[in-house]
This record gives C-alpha cells, sequence and structure tokens, in this order.
C-alpha cells in the first residue's frame, strides 16, 4: 500500500501528528513497534500542559503559551474529561524574576493568601494560582487512538529503501510505500535514521533518567511547582479516576551511552527531604509511595548536556522529517511545524469533532493502564526494592 505519509512512532507526538495529518486529508499512517500505544516515554510523563509558569525564559515560555489554547482546542474537539484546575506554583524565595516574566509575557497569575488545602501545613514564602486545566493523559490517548484506529499499524521497521518517487518501508514479510517519512520515535530514532539512504544530517540525542515518585493515599487532585526548589508534582489518574501524584525533584541527569537507569540513592534521599521539609502536610498524606524510572530521550543538538529550549524538528533527507518534542507540552506545536515541512502548501486545518460515535473509551484506556513498577517503596510496612530499569 502506498501513502501520503508514514509516522513512525505511536506515542502522543507521532499520534498528534496522525490526527492532524488525517484532518488535512492526507493519506497518512502511524506504525509503532508495539500494539499497546503510549507505553513508552509518553505515559512516563505527567500530562502537566501550561503556559510556561514553571520556566523565567522567555523562549520557552513563549513556546509553551503559544501551545496552551492548541491543547485545550483539542480536548475540547475530544471531549476529554477535566479532572482537575487546582494548579500552585509556590516559592522558597524571592519569585520576582519569574513574576517580572509571567508579567511579560501577559500569563495570569493570582497571589494565594490563605492557605489551600492541597498545600496545608506548607513553609513556602510566596504561592501563586493560575489558569490550568488538568487531564487524564490515557484517555487522551484512547481518543486520538479510537479516532484514527484505522491508520495504525504495528510492527518492526527492518529496512528502509528509496523507491521512484518516495521510500520503502519493509515491515517482515511486507512493504509500505510512501512519499514522506516522519520520524517520531524516541530512543529508536538514531537506528531508523541509519536505515535511511543519502541522510543529509544526523540527529544526534541524549537520554535523561528521571526518578518518579508516584504518590497514593489521601493526595490532592492538583499540581504542585516550586521552581526555585526544583520541585515538581503533577497528578495521573488511576482508572476509577483517584489522582496518583508523580513527583519528580531537581534536573533528570544525563545517561552515558549504553547505561541503564539506576536508583539513586543521594538524589532519593534530597527528594524526599524536600517533599517534607516544604510540603510537610501532603509528605505525610502520601501514605504509599513507589519509586519508578523514567527515561527520556531527547534532541542533543544544543550540546551534551544542555537542556533543550524547545521542540527539535529538522529535515534529515529528502522528504524525511525528524521530531524530537523534548517536553510533552510542545508535542503539538511540533506537529504542526512537521507538517508544514512535509506539506507546505496546505493550510491547517482543524478535525471534526467526535459528535455521536459511539467508542470503547473505558475499554481504551483501561488497557492503557498507569504505568508503574514495583520499586522503592517508603513505607514501614513494605520492604524496600530496586527499581528495575526501564527498556
Amino acid at each position: 500500500m502506498k501513502y501520503d505519509c508514514v509516522i513512525v512512532g505511536a506515542g502522543i507526538q507521532g499520534l498528534l501528528l496522525l490526527d492532524q495529518a488525517l484532518a488535512r486529508g492526507l493519506n497518512a499512517c502511524c506504525i509503532d513497534r508495539m500494539p499497546r500505544v503510549g507505553e513508552g516515554q509518553t505515559l512516563r510523563s505527567q500530562f502537566y500542559i501550561h503556559r510556561g509558569h514553571f520556566y523565567n525564559d522567555r523562549e520557552l515560555v513563549d513556546q509553551l503559551n503559544d501551545a496552551y489554547p492548541k491543547w485545550r482546542d483539542l480536548m475540547r474537539r475530544l471531549r476529554v474529561n477535566v479532572r482537575s484546575t487546582d494548579s500552585y506554583v509556590g516559592f522558597v524565595g524571592d519569585p520576582s524574576a519569574w513574576t517580572a516574566m509571567w508579567t511579560l509575557c501577559d500569563l495570569h497569575y493570582v497571589p494565594v493568601k490563605g492557605c489551600p488545602p492541597a498545600l496545608e501545613g506548607h513553609r513556602l514564602a510566596h504561592i501563586f494560582r493560575f489558569s490550568h486545566v488538568m487531564f487524564d493523559g490515557r484517555e487522551l490517548l484512547a481518543k486520538l487512538v479510537q479516532r484514527n484506529r484505522n491508520c495504525l499499524k504495528f510492527g518492526t521497521i527492518d529496512a528502509i529503501e528509496a523507491c521512484h518517487d518516495g521510500y520503502r518501508l519493509h515491515i517482515g514479510d511486507s512493504a509500505i510505500e510512501t512519499q514522506k517519512i516522519v520520524l517520531c520515535a524516541g530512543a529508536g530514532t538514531p537506528e531508523l535514521i541509519g536505515m535511511l539512504p543519502h541522510v543529509r544530517k544526523t540527529a544526534a540525542v541524549q537520554t535523561r533518567a528521571s526518578q518518579v515518585l508516584a504518590m497514593r493515599g489521601r493526595v490532592p487532585d492538583a499540581s504542585i511547582v516550586i521552581p526555585d526548589a526544583q520541585l515538581f508534582i503533577a497528578p495521573q489518574y488511576e482508572a476509577d479516576g483517584s489522582p496518583v501524584l508523580l513527583y519528580t525533584h531537581g534536573t533528570d541527569p544525563l545517561l552515558e551511552n549504553g547505561k541503564r537507569a539506576a536508583v539513586d540513592p543521594t538524589r532519593l534521599h534530597a527528594q524526599l527531604n524536600a517533599l517534607r521539609s516544604l510540603l510537610p502536610g501532603l509528605h505525610a498524606a502520601a501514605n504509599e509511595r513507589t519509586l519508578y524510572l523514567a527515561q527520556k530521550t531527547e534532541s542533543a543538538v544544543t550540546g551534551a548536556g544542555g537542556r533543550p529550549s524547545g521542540p527539535y524538528v529538522e529535515q534529515i533527507a529528502d522528504g524525511v522529517v525528524c521530531v524530537l518534542p523534548n517536553k510533552l507540552s510542545l508535542a503539538i506545536n511540533a506537529a504542526e511545524t512537521a507538517l508544514a515541512m512535509i506539506e507546505p502548501e496546505h493550510a491547517i486545518l482543524h478535525a471534526e469533532p467526535l459528535v455521536g460515535k459511539r467508542t470503547h473509551l473505558l475499554r481504551a484506556a483501561a488497557e492503557m493502564r498507569f504505568m508503574t513498577e514495583p520499586g522503592y517503596v517508603d513505607d514501614p510496612h513494605r520492604p524496600a526494592q530496586a527499581a528495575p530499569a526501564m527498556k
């Protein structure tokens, strides 16, 4: 079968690209090795879509501010349920560098005078509330899958060769021809680039190891960010709708080539101490804490060790675009940029809303179970274990 565009990788970036490509009228499909889409880096991420309140870098804030209304429009069109609107940014010290940037970028925020229940017993000097909505990432994925399920294909790409007007992808005993390719394969990107003929530029990647503390119990359904303490908490949701707070602390370190993520006890100690000292009420409410490891693949175009300030979207060969969003929030911007590169003559269209379609979303969402793996448990009644590394 022949396509206008083949997207490789069915994480959130690939699924958004597929949805937008089909909305433009392109004959497109998305290929992934595994039929349980989104189980890689996507569901290890917090679906924390905001306007940039966590940052004081103008370029990044502008990109996030531009992406936010697009996410809200997508959620409305797909009828994704809003789970919470409680979002707080707190500061241990002087917040002026952040508030000056918010004012410059016209980001709405409101100083909080009292103590919100989510921050009971906090030890912060300043707290602000900002406009935000939180939703279940699994629900979004399930609706994108249901909407475009006939255009999803599964299998391992064994080879890519040039053909008369594009490319031929070999998947087992079958082959797919396409005019254009968009690579959204995360950690698999270098391998796929190695299969391409006539590559003009490489797409260097780097991987970071993230220690995520999943907190359950009487936890609030709210996001809490403390930029000057590098503390970041946002909810995911169980199948029954109860929140699970995903907590990361500090800057995620780079993994050397070939190494797998492993629990860093020193980092874990700092993580727990920051939670206990700044948010003692939340520390006490989370009566079950499970540590798991996530590996995040991003562009290394800014140099090894540098943090990318935006999505990497580059044409690396004729008719081949490589996409690394670097932040989940920027995936929707990256999708628009990639499609403009492969179909510059097409104006951006919006997909029709889901009206009158019966779907099995609860089952689909249940299949995309919240991905935690048995690991370190900060619970006096349970033994500690070493968390397994992500594959």
